[in-house]
């Protein structure tokens, strides 16, 4: 009887535990944004380094109008990080995200626009969408932004944008960690700031997706003592069912 007991008791700790590292199995969101390491202005470059290495990640990711991504995606409380890389058509495409509207182009919806000839020759602009001509520039440029293509039409695009700059005029996100929001990516290589490819964003419309800000780490990267803790449960409840089991009663076969 004691030794159930026990067990119960282990594995009540054991569930807590998991609760507390963060693995909940009911969220319901296409990326959930956990909670991350401060990325410095200087190390949005175009380029994923080790700066990475604490936020969730997405593979194959559908992007709009055609073709897939890896996705990389954290929060620290104060600045949204996102990553993107994808086999363009060209050298010279465009990028954009926009944000807190899950219809595309939205009148008012947030945005951030790279490699965009006409809004953005240096890479990045920090945009909203005003219906006609669609894409305005805020006159307050918050966040960084950066984009780079390499030989093969490879496309890596990095972005830091605050969580709440406070610029009202250009119609900035004020998000808050526990709440979802709308996320939209797409891209274009064949005009309208783009050019040397055949990809047309106007083809189709781009797919709303739900980002969840979440408060705690990606489970991969729990402190080390708790990962200690669930392990010695683990190895617990393990030897006291094998102790459970050793001290029934045999019973012999007919």
């Amino acid at each position: 009887m004691k030794t159930l007991i026990y067990l119960v008791i282990t594995a009540l700790l054991l569930a807590a535990l998991l609760v507390s590292l963060g693995v909940v199995f009911a969220e319901q969101a296409d990326f959930t944004v956990c909670s991350g390491t401060a990325i410095p202005d200087s190390q949005i470059d175009g380029k994923i380094g080790p700066e990475w290495n604490d936020a969730a990640t997405y593979q194959n990711v559908p992007i709009n109008p055609s073709g897939t991504g890896q996705v990389w995606i954290k929060q620290d409380g104060t600045n949204l990080y996102i990553a993107l890389q994808f086999q363009a058509d060209s050298n010279k495409p465009w990028v954009a995200f926009q944000f807190g509207s899950s219809s595309c182009m939205s009148i008012s919806a947030d945005g951030a626009l790279f490699g965009d000839s006409n809004y953005c020759p240096n890479g990045y602009a920090d945009i909203h969408f005003n219906g006609n001509p669609g894409v305005v520039v805020d006159q307050q440029q918050d966040g960084k932004g950066a984009i780079s293509v390499n030989g093969s039409n490879f496309v890596t695009v990095e972005l830091k944008k605050p969580l709440n700059s406070g610029d009202t005029a250009g119609k900035d996100i004020n998000w808050t960690v526990g709440n979802s929001y709308s996320f939209l990516i797409e891209w274009d290589s064949n005009g309208d700031g783009s050019s040397g490819g055949t990809t047309n964003h106007s083809t189709q419309t781009a797919t709303s997706r739900t980002l969840l800000l979440s408060a705690n780490p990606i489970p991969e990267f729990p402190s080390s003592t708790l990962l200690l803790i669930v392990l010695t449960a683990i190895i617990s409840m393990i030897s006291l069912a094998k102790l459970h089991r050793m001290r029934r009663p045999d019973i012999l076969a007919c």
